[in-house]
């Protein structure tokens, strides 16, 4: 079935080349199998694949995050977002040019294997020839190119801005479970939540991945081994290349003054260019002058709109019934029921 175009697509020159980093153990099953791996979209280490920032999410769908009711509607359109993603598989390819080859990419995805090249006409030639419908397109990056749309194809094909390093390139195709259910983030209570629940398990029968027959001679235009692979590994990766009639060669990182694996994992700080995850905010109590602060501002309202305020923030804390709630949240909590008290008493 012919490739198929979606909105947003944002596509590379036909001549531009790409490749795609693999662990030794996957390049010999792409040698020995001629097949190309597709991994399901909720199963890659970031969570948040295929769904958008809860503040673009509210802002296009005309949400209030402080109305409980609006948080519930949140919720549902994110846990539908979060099912639909389980229909997609992707493979994901890095737009390459000599500036871009980086220890990151390496030691992130092939650290002992090789990257496999190609260009982008011949990847979607290879696309063009599978029974689904198959898009391909470069992934982009933060929440600027986004069309003020809630749209599933346009999420799917953007990430967060620390992972724009990626250059991605991204083919994916939907399989869906005819069987299926898009309810399986709601709770016995009848409340939606943003992912699906254990207790509403997918069916069995959903595999993680995918494989697409591919003729290897039209799509590989040459092997790049890793600057770490052990003699052992450019032994066999050779003699793949070889047998398979494709061009091999070293990773142009492969020095005696480079780093070696467990270097560059040790000093990550000074090797990477990628920016590092922040650590977990220490949760911390509100300080007197904080709370202070907080119900000065409180008194400014008046009590109906302090107890809808109120009401809203505990409800909130409702709909995620698995978390516990921050003590900075309790403390805010405590702070207004106080004040809401004192007003009480004064017959407000």
């Amino acid at each position: 079935m012919p490739l198929k175009s979606y909105h947003g697509q944002k596509e590379l020159p036909p001549d531009s080349v790409l490749w795609r980093f693999m662990d030794l153990r996957k390049f010999r099953d792409l040698m020995a199998s001629e097949e190309l791996y597709f991994r399901r979209a909720d199963l890659y280490p970031d969570k948040t694949e295929g769904l958008p920032p809860e503040d673009y999410a509210m802002r296009v769908l005309g949400l209030d995050p402080d109305n409980v009711k609006d948080r519930v509607e949140l919720n549902n359109h994110l846990g539908q977002l979060a099912q639909h993603r389980e229909v997609l598989y992707i493979s994901c390819w890095y737009w390459f040019d000599q500036r871009r080859e980086t220890l990151d990419m390496w030691e992130t995805y092939g650290h002992d294997g090789v990257a496999v090249a190609t260009r982008y006409d011949l990847l979607a030639g290879a696309l063009d020839r599978f029974i689904e419908e198959t898009h391909l397109g470069q992934v982009q990056y933060g929440t600027g190119h986004l069309t003020n749309r809630f749209n599933g194809m346009e999420f799917i094909t953007t990430k967060r801005l620390k992972y724009a390093p990626d250059c991605e390139v991204r083919a994916f195709f939907a399989c869906y479970d005819l069987l299926g259910s898009g309810n399986r983030h709601i709770d016995l209570n009848n409340h939606p939540h943003p992912q699906p629940l254990p207790l509403n398990p997918r069916h069995s029968w959903v595999p993680d991945c995918k494989r697409r027959r591919i003729e290897l001679g039209k799509l590989v235009t040459g092997i790049v081994i890793s600057p770490w692979a052990e003699p052992d590994s450019v032994e066999e990766i050779s003699l793949w290349a070889q047998h398979n009639k494709f061009q091999v060669r070293r990773s142009e990182l492969t020095s005696a003054s480079a780093p070696t694996l467990p270097e560059f994992r040790a000093h990550r700080h000074l090797f990477s260019a990628r920016p590092q995850e922040l650590e977990p905010a220490v949760e911390r109590c509100v300080t007197k002058e904080e709370l202070d602060r907080f119900t000065l501002v409180l008194t400014s309202l008046t009590p109906e709109r302090v107890r809808w305020l109120y009401k809203q923030r505990w409800e909130i804390l409702r709909l995620y019934p698995g978390e516990v709630p921050l003590v900075s949240d309790a403390q805010y909590l405590e702070a207004t029921l106080r004040l809401l008290d004192a007003w009480h008493k004064q017959g407000r």
